[in-house]
């Protein structure tokens, strides 16, 4: 009977496992990236004088194998729109996609967008580029889930600066942009990687200043300097501003940021400065990304976004 006994409760044992269902693998964030988001690549958002201007969308979406073959979220997003650094000289949007994969994976709408340099265009002019990219943001809201009270603007080194200007610029006439859509707008926040906010301190040594300026005119250099400083434009309705910047920066030297956050803090406005100590031009970690987008998470959190 004993063993009779043993053989009914492995046999017992056996019919469970059997019934088990099969254990769903832990998705990662990234894996899943495939299913979870589609590329809308290459739109143009401004053509001027002849020269084609592009942003690449990542959006949420399921993929439905079938056409339409794509299905956008029901659900409105949370939005980054990001311009690439190069000291407005050089670059492309594509430079800086991996850094902006943080927001893809959280279900964010990710826009990224080219703007003319300095060969082609005085900063004026760009930071225009860039306040019309910001309009094409607001006019496809709807195809792309776009919620425009979530919508974030960054960007690393120049292109840290035209986030700011993108988000403190007001007056659109004098920055040759096409953004009808802006007036009286602002967007949510501004997340700043180490970006110029003083420019004539920055372009202090450069020997082509006239780069800067329309018709290369160096007697316009005062009057460009004060329409593309970001410290020029923070008052009490700035919107919400991060900064991260390492401390031992060459190119754009951290006190950049700490006058930036000092007129911040004058004004009242929502703001941090996330010092990175004994980082340069942004050679961070893993670690120090991972502190990073923390930071991040933890300040959209505090202001209302959320990530979802």
């Amino acid at each position: 009977m004993k063993y009779i006994h043993y053989f009914l409760t492995l046999m017992g044992s056996l019919a469970v496992l059997g019934c088990k269902q099969p254990q769903q693998p832990q998705v990662d964030p990234l894996d899943a990236l495939y299913s979870r988001a589609t590329i809308a690549a290459n739109i143009e958002y401004r053509n001027i004088d002849s020269i084609s201007l592009r942003l690449t969308v990542f959006a949420p979406s399921e993929r439905l194998g079938e056409p339409p073959w794509v299905h956008y979220s029901d659900q409105k997003k949370p939005t980054l729109l990001f311009f690439h650094g190069g000291g407005w000289r050089d670059g492309e949007k594509e430079s800086r996609v991996l850094g902006l994969m943080p927001y893809v994976s959280k279900g964010w709408v990710v826009v990224t967008a080219d703007y003319r340099l300095l060969r082609q265009a005085p900063l004026p002019d760009i930071i225009g580029d860039c306040r019309t990219a910001l309009n094409w943001v607001y006019a496809h809201a709807d195809r792309f889930k776009i919620d425009t009270g979530k919508i974030v603007v960054s960007g690393e080194s120049a292109g840290g600066h035209l986030a700011l200007m993108t988000a403190l610029a007001k007056n659109d006439s004098l920055y040759n942009s096409d953004a009808p859509l802006l007036k009286g707008k602002t967007v949510a926040a501004v997340i700043n990687w180490f970006g110029i906010t003083d420019v004539p301190e920055f372009v202090r040594d450069w020997k082509d200043k006239e780069l800067l300026c329309k018709d290369r005119d160096t007697t316009r250099l005062d009057a460009v300097y004060a329409l593309t400083s970001p410290v020029n434009f923070i008052d009490k309705n700035s919107p919400p501003v991060l900064t991260i910047h390492g401390t031992e920066d060459p190119i754009v030297h951290f006190i950049q940021a700490e006058q930036l956050e000092q007129k911040l803090n004058d004004n009242n406005t929502n703001s941090e400065l996330i010092a990175v100590k004994g980082k340069k031009h942004g050679n961070f970690s893993a670690e120090e990304m991972t502190n990073n987008f923390d930071a991040i998470w933890k300040f959209l959190s505090e202001i209302g976004i959320n990530n979802k």
